[in-house]
């Protein structure tokens, strides 16, 4: 049984208005959790919105967790970006700030690479935890 949440996929879609949506699965031991969060379709709206939603997904797939997103910024780092992301969460009674990045090379990537990066803040909190059983 796999111990840590794994990154399933990620949908965009542009709604009217300049705004977005992304749909966000994760996948963790046998079952998907998904979860869609809204943003301004522009470069900070979409990781942000990237991020909103893998926390969301992850708040579904256990019920004692909590997680609120503090920010989360693409940064330029030599040839390619960098996504940091900040979190506060953890379990009942373990809260704790969380920091988490991930690299990608294009620009295109860089909502993949805010999902990576909220899972490698929250990632450590899963480990040793089992997973719901389908």
């Amino acid at each position: 049984m796999r111990s840590r949440v794994r990154f399933e996929s990620l949908d965009r879609e542009s709604l009217r208005e300049g705004s977005c949506e992304v749909t966000v699965r994760l996948e963790w031991g046998d079952e998907t959790h998904q979860a869609t969060a809204v943003g301004h379709e522009t470069h900070q709206g979409v990781i942000q919105a990237a991020t909103l939603a893998t926390l969301a997904a992850l708040c579904g797939a256990d019920d004692d967790v909590r997680l609120e997103l503090i920010g989360v910024k693409a940064v330029r780092a030599f040839d390619g970006w960098v996504v940091i992301t900040r979190v506060h969460g953890g379990f009942e009674g373990d809260h704790k700030r969380l920091l988490g990045a991930a690299p990608c090379e294009r620009q295109e990537d860089i909502s993949t690479a805010a999902v990576q990066a909220a899972l490698d803040a929250t990632n450590r909190m899963w480990v040793g935890r089992s997973a719901p059983m389908p």
